[in-house]
Parts: C-alpha cells; structure tokens; sequence
C-alpha cells in the first residue's frame, strides 16, 4: 500500500485526501464550479488553482500550462471569469492534468530512474527563450505571489 489509512500530520496530504482527484468522475464540471463559491473578490484565478490544496497535487509548475490552455491570464481575478471560460478553464485543467500523467511528467522533471518525463511543457523558464507556439508572440515572466507567472501577452491578454 502507498497510502496508509492511518492518521497523518501533513496539513497538505490530509487536505489532498479529502478532495477529489482531478482523474476521478468525482471531479466534476459541479466540483469544479464549487471552488468558485464564497471566494474573495481580489482572488487571482493562480490563487485559486495552486493554493490551499482545492486541487490536490496542482502547483504553480503544472498551472502555467492550465492557464495558456484555458487563454487566462494568471493575475486575472477569478470572479470575472464568465461561465464559458469557467468551463474553458475546468476542460484545459482536466485535459492539461491527464496529458502530463499519460506522458509520464513533465520534460522539465525526472522519475526515480533519471528519466524526462514525455509531456512538453510549454510555460516555464525553460521554455521562455521561444515563441508561443500558438501566436509566435513572446512569453513573460513576472514574480507573483512569492513565485513566477509564464504567460503570452497575446493569447492570455491582460489581467
């Protein structure tokens, strides 16, 4: 077994047990919206995705690509996403989710073996010396929230 069923002071793994994993039917369109509800005003759509485990195991690394996917910009207050691009954004962070699991990772990440993993990324410093591949435009770095954002100005606009 991986996971004991036993108790745990881990703040971030009890809170990652009690929500559903993005790769079950409990993570839902319905879930999805529900993270949305009761949320300060000034939360940044980066805030809601990557903190506070609202999704298990979602990091700033894995965030970059969710949010040039769904075409939103990191700083972007989350209450004025319109329901489309709520829906938008849970399809890029469903699809962007499964499609690093089934490459096995990130390339800019190892396994236990040493290994790359088979998922190209597409936002992180590696990857700021490129074009976007979608509008050839440059991609930015800024800090943010005691991190870097990665983001194209052209296809993830303004915040």
């Amino acid at each position: 077994m991986v996971f004991p069923d036993e108790p745990c002071d881990d703040f971030y793994y009890n809170v990652g047990r009690e929500k559903p994993s993005p790769f079950s039917g409990a993570f839902d369109r319905a879930y999805f919206g529900g993270l949305f509800e009761g949320i300060k005003k000034s939360l940044s759509v980066k805030a809601l995705l990557a903190t506070e485990q609202r999704i298990p195991g979602l990091g700033n690394g894995v965030l970059q690509d969710i949010l040039w996917g769904a075409r939103i910009h990191p700083k972007r207050k989350a209450e004025s996403l319109s329901d489309a691009e709520r829906e938008t954004l849970y399809h890029a962070t469903v699809s962007t989710l499964k499609e690093m699991r089934d490459g096995g990772g990130r390339d800019t990440e190892r396994d236990l073996f040493g290994k790359p993993g088979g998922y190209r990324t597409i936002l992180s410093s590696k990857t700021l010396a490129y074009p976007c591949p979608a509008c050839g435009g440059g991609l930015v770095r800024e800090a943010y929230m005691g991190g870097n954002i990665y983001f194209c100005p052209g296809c993830q606009g303004e915040q």
